[in-house]
């Protein structure tokens, strides 16, 4: 009885031991390892950084670059003229850069001024001056005519052209210029022109005279000096003041085109309205008050010093 006791306890001891255990691949063991640490899942703890690895950067954006605008400024338009005021004024320099008066006059010794009677003017104005003082303007030289015009000088010689004479007879002005040896060429045409060939045939036949100055003369310079105001253009059916300032537009830009130099004496001599001053017309009773004063003459000589002046200092 006592034997058959201590078998039953044996077997009971064995069966708690191995009870648990099972081979199956479905039985999930339940005996944890207490030695081991248990695996941490990445996702429950936040990572540590590596502290020999450099930190990512997100690069900046680097800006565009903003132009200064007291170096850049913005384009703008052309800036409107002031209220009741209908062209520019005043657009030449009359400054002498350190130039003496003298040199600057002297300048015009190997030029010669083309043109109608404004030009005819500026002739009698330089013989008049000259009585008093010999250096005033050098030897300047002169083709200029009456109701002479750009598109005159385009039309061949004949018993009825008004080319200037030159060594008493007329030539072609390109010719005269050439047999002259002139190196600076100033014309000065516009007003019996616009009423003639218009506006536009006007420009036409400036350009198409300066071609065959250049190409009779190469190396010469041109200058263009501006049409001039009427005092009062209320006789005229063509050749106004409106058509003037479209005249000169065309001949500016026939300058900065063809590389010649555009003189805006006209701008100088007209009030705000655009016309011609009373104290610079020497006609203001005519139907075509455009003629000029000495008082007109004198800021024609301040203007050309100033031109001669620059090319002095700076060239062409």
């Amino acid at each position: 009885m006592k034997r058959t006791l201590v078998l039953l306890l044996a077997a009971l001891m064995v069966f708690g031991l191995f009870g648990c255990r099972k081979s199956g691949s479905n039985v999930i063991d339940i005996i944890a390892d207490n030695t081991r640490e248990p695996a941490s899942d990445p996702t429950d703890a936040p990572a540590t950084a590596d502290p020999t690895d450099e930190p990512e950067t997100t690069p900046e954006i680097t800006p565009e670059p903003t132009a200064d605008p007291a170096l850049t400024p913005e384009p703008t338009a052309v800036p409107e003229l002031p209220a009741g005021q209908l062209l520019w004024l005043n657009t030449m320099s009359t400054d002498l850069y350190g130039v003496s008066q003298q040199e600057a006059e002297a300048w015009f010794a190997d030029a010669v001024f083309v043109g109608d009677s404004i030009m005819l003017g500026w002739k009698n104005y330089n013989n008049s001056m000259l009585s008093n003082d010999p250096s005033f303007f050098g030897p300047t030289r002169f083709l200029c005519e009456g109701s002479y015009g750009a598109g005159h000088a385009l039309e061949p010689v004949s018993e009825t052209s008004l080319h200037p004479l030159y060594q008493g007879e007329q030539h072609l002005l390109w010719d005269s210029i050439r047999m002259m040896g002139a190196n600076k060429v100033f014309i000065c045409f516009g007003l019996n022109d616009v009423a003639i060939y218009g506006v536009e045939g006007t420009a036409s036949n400036f350009e198409t005279l300066c071609g065959r100055i250049e190409e009779q003369s190469p190396g010469v310079k041109i200058y263009l000096i501006s049409s001039m105001y009427l005092m009062d253009d209320s006789h005229q059916r063509k050749l106004t003041n409106e058509n003037l300032r479209i005249l000169n537009g065309l001949l500016r830009e026939l300058c900065q085109r063809k590389g010649y130099k555009f003189v805006d004496i006209a701008s100088h001599l007209v009030g705000e309205d655009g016309y011609l001053k009373r104290e610079y017309c020497s006609d203001p009773d005519s139907n075509t008050p455009c003629h000029h004063t000495a008082a007109a003459y004198k800021i024609w000589a301040q203007i050309l010093r100033s031109v001669a002046a620059h090319d002095i200092k700076w060239g062409y």
